[in-house]
């Protein structure tokens, strides 16, 4: 693959690879996938905002964890729509089978008496 840059870019390219001490072409790698890593989650964000995506799937699209990925959704004022319905889907495609969400069934603290 070959790539032409305009002088300006180029100097810039050529200053990051100084101030890192790399050549120019481990520089190119460095600031390829860096702008990859942002478009990435610019993307996953959009689409998040929209509401074509659960916030799982905006983390996967990132590769970031599900906390990261809340923590940029914030941080970009894109308030957090999570319903139990996403509650669920995300946990049957992180843990599979059949989710029980039959309140009763769940365990319960134990109750103890006082003194």
């Amino acid at each position: 693959m070959s790539a032409r840059f305009d002088d300006e870019l180029y100097g810039e390219i050529l200053e990051y690879a100084r101030e890192k001490g790399i050549p120019k072409t481990m520089a190119l790698r460095e600031l390829a996938r860096e702008g990859i890593k942002r478009w990435r989650l610019k993307k996953a964000l959009a689409l998040y905002r929209e509401g074509k995506i659960t916030l799982w799937k905006a983390s996967r699209i990132a590769g970031l964890s599900l906390s990261m990925m809340i923590e940029a959704a914030a941080s970009e004022r894109i308030p957090i729509h999570y319903r139990a319905e996403d509650l669920e889907r995300d946990f049957k495609s992180i843990f599979g089978g059949k989710v029980e969400s039959n309140p009763s069934s769940l365990r319960t603290a134990p109750q103890y008496g006082t003194l």
